[in-house]
């Protein structure tokens, strides 16, 4: 059975654009702040996997850890 994972999301190209009082060419700034993105998956490295897959670390997106969703 699959269960919701957390995972905390940020860009640290865009976070270190909007500190410089620039944008990023190809994020919104809003990408500087943490999102919590939520992933179905069996186990925490799985729900992190699928994250990475969609925020990938090459473009400068940093990922917390995998934790229970409440």
């Amino acid at each position: 059975m699959k269960l919701s994972f957390d995972i905390p999301v940020y860009n640290k190209e865009v976070r270190a654009a909007v500190q410089q009082g620039k944008s990023h060419p190809d994020f919104e700034d809003k990408w500087a702040d943490i999102h919590i993105m939520t992933e179905r998956a069996h186990t925490p490295d799985e729900a992190w996997a699928q994250c990475e897959r969609k925020h990938p670390e090459r473009l400068g997106f940093i990922l917390g850890d995998a934790v229970d969703a409440l």
